[in-house]
Formats: structure tokens, C-alpha cells, sequence
């Protein structure tokens, strides 16, 4: 390296008179950058300093929530589970129909009313009527989600339970009573059978 540094002095320090001489220098001043990028991609030096992560971040899944039937019976089969008697509690339920989802709507009506009146005095008049809705969104979460207005639940159709202690009449008989006050259905809508041994 000490030879180098010698040699670039030396190229420096004569002086060539003329235009022909700062051409050389300017070529010499070149090939040097030249080969310094080139040494100092060899030699490069590990990376000390830490990694920085962009914000950015892979999407990840999105969680499935589960159906409101789904929680209906996982609720249900834990309250009925905590009945005396009653063992491991399954619960099915069908369900009449789905639920109804009641957004809120920005409507935009607008009325145009033309008269026209011909040559010979008589006047027509025309009416337009254009109607524009659109639902509301709103901002929740980074995402853009319908505003709702109201939200009826599905009709529950019937519930069949499955339990442990269904034997005893008592416990059916309590099992009943636990799901028409949990659920509001009539008991005729409800069976309760014993789990199979």
C-alpha cells in the first residue's frame, strides 16, 4: 500500500507542461477511484450495525370468527354442563333462517321539474326523479366496515341436547328448563336425549 501511496505522489509532484499533462493526471486520478472501488468491495467489512426492519409486515390470516350458531351451542353446552347431575353436555342448534344486517344509507334524491311551453301557448311539464344510495362506512381497525343500524338474530328452530345425566328425569327435566330460560324456546322445540354409553 506505502508503494502505492509513493508512486501517486510521484505522479503528482512532476510537473508536465501543457494540456497533455493534466489529461494524464485526470486519467490517472481516474483509474485510481477505479481501483480503490474495486479493493474496497473486496475487503468488505461484516455488517456490526443492526438490522432495521421495514414496517412493513406480511398479512397475516384472518381469524375466522365463529358462526353465531357455533357460539350459541359452545355457550349453551358450557351453562348446561354446570347443571347438577348432568356429565358432558353437547348442544346442537338449527336455525330458522339467517340473521338480518340493517345498514345505515346516505340516500341523494333529486327532482327535476321542465316546463316547456310550444309555439302555439300550451305548456308541458316534465318531471325527473334520480335516486343515489350509498351505504355508510366507517373506519374501524384500518378498515372500511358498514355502519349498522340494527341487527335481528336469527329464529332459533329447535335444540337437541346430548348429555351425560339425561337418564335421570330430574336432570332431563332441569336440562329443559335451563335452555327455555337460556334461550327463550318453548320446550316442545327442545329434545334432550342421553349420551351413549
Amino acid at each position: 500500500m506505502n508503494s502505492f501511496i509513493s508512486t501517486a505522489k510521484k505522479a503528482f509532484s512532476f510537473n508536465i507542461a501543457g494540456e497533455g499533462g493534466s489529461r494524464l493526471r485526470l486519467v490517472f486520478i481516474g483509474l485510481c477511484g477505479v481501483l480503490l472501488i474495486i479493493v474496497g468491495g473486496m475487503l468488505e467489512m461484516p455488517d456490526t450495525k443492526p438490522k432495521v426492519e421495514s414496517g412493513l409486515q406480511p398479512a397475516k390470516a384472518p381469524v375466522v370468527s365463529r358462526s353465531y350458531e357455533e357460539a350459541l351451542e359452545a355457550k349453551m353446552a358450557n351453562l348446561l354442563s354446570q347443571v347438577k347431575g348432568a356429565g358432558a353436555v353437547s348442544v346442537s342448534i338449527t336455525l330458522e333462517n339467517g340473521g338480518v344486517q340493517e345498514h345505515a344509507k346516505n340516500i341523494v334524491r333529486e327532482t327535476k321539474v321542465i316546463q316547456e311551453k310550444d309555439t302555439a301557448g300550451g305548456t308541458r311539464v316534465t318531471t325527473e326523479t334520480r335516486e343515489n344510495e350509498q351505504i355508510l362506512l366507517s373506519k374501524e381497525g384500518g378498515a372500511d366496515r358498514p355502519v349498522m343500524v340494527r341487527e335481528t338474530k336469527p329464529v332459533i328452530k329447535g335444540v337437541l341436547v346430548i348429555a351425560d345425566g339425561a337418564y335421570d328425569s330430574s336432570v332431563k327435566a332441569n336440562l329443559t328448563r335451563a335452555v327455555e330460560a337460556g334461550l327463550g324456546v318453548p320446550a316442545y322445540k327442545i329434545t334432550v336425549l342421553p349420551q351413549r354409553k
